[in-house]
């Protein structure tokens, strides 16, 4: 028989179980979690209790969309993998697209290491696409993804923090390295596939202080194979780059901050026109 257009628009599997996966109402249990709530009763519905009770397995977290977080780094170690991943949507409402990639990434801070392991694969295998990479490093801002879980609770002083995104040092000394060696290792392995991409790349990664995080995480990594890998980036973000002087890929960070710096002032004194008057003393105002 015929099927009708209307009946054939349906979602495809890989979309339809990439929003289950993305979808909080499915996960239970995770300590840190924010679906935890969903698990309150009013005591009033036998019905509802006994659903959750029967989802709590021998009381161990319920997450049954899990492991599709492999799936997808499996999926995306082929071209036709990254590009379902990469490619733009639209809705009526939206002037800029969106990818699934770009819906994936806030897994890498999920309570469940499953997820995080899975998203951190990902992340390396999208790093395969060489052309992507301005869009990842520039639109997406993909570093601060990837260094959050490298980020430890080590104190930076102020010229250690300048540059470098404020979720990765705002939480001090409550803020917590990812436990997984082998997530690690993805993370680490993305950073050197990005810096393999071009010398844009790099400066960027530089401008995003990568080599603070990487220099922290190596005092403590206790895997070989991870600490050997960061060695990898720390050469491509610490060398000089080929035809330039001694020194310049630092001077490269330290001027640009200046520039911003300087940038920075003088919108300041525009807007106070001309920077002539003091700043007010606020404490006075009742």
């Amino acid at each position: 028989a015929d099927l009708s257009a209307d009946a054939m628009k349906v979602k495809p599997t890989m979309e339809l179980l990439l929003d289950r996966y993305l979808n909080e109402a499915f996960v239970h249990d995770w300590p840190g979690s924010n679906s935890q709530d969903n698990d309150k009763t009013d005591g009033g519905d036998e019905a509802v209790e006994e659903e959750l009770t029967v989802a709590k397995v021998d009381s161990k977290p319920y997450d049954p969309y899990q492991h599709f977080s492999a799936v997808l780094m499996n999926t995306t170690q082929v071209e036709q993998g990254r590009n379902f991943l990469l490619k733009l949507h639209y809705t009526t409402d939206q002037e800029e697209g969106s990818t699934y990639f770009q819906r994936l990434l806030p897994q890498i801070k999920s309570a469940n290491p499953v997820r995080r392991q899975g998203t951190a694969g990902t992340i390396r295998n999208v790093c395969l696409d060489k052309d992507s990479s301005y869009w990842l490093l520039n639109v997406v801002e993909l570093s601060k993804y990837i260094l959050y879980p490298l980020a430890g609770p080590e104190e930076l002083d102020v010229d250690e923090k300048r540059g470098l995104h404020p979720d990765l040092w705002l939480e001090g000394p409550d803020k917590t390295r990812e436990i997984d060696s082998t997530t690690r290792m993805y993370l680490v392995e993305s950073i050197l596939l990005l810096c393999s991409t071009g010398r844009k790349s790099r400066e960027r990664l530089r401008l995003d202080r990568t080599y603070v995080i990487l220099k922290w995480a190596d005092m403590v990594e206790e895997s070989e194979q991870v600490s050997e890998c960061i060695n990898e980036c720390v050469q491509y973000l610490r060398r000089d780059e080929e035809g330039t002087e001694e020194g310049s890929s630092d001077a490269f960070v330290a001027n640009a901050y200046k520039r911003i710096m300087a940038e920075s002032t003088a919108s300041k004194q525009v807007r106070g026109g001309g920077g002539d008057e003091e700043d007010g003393d606020y404490d006075e105002v009742d």
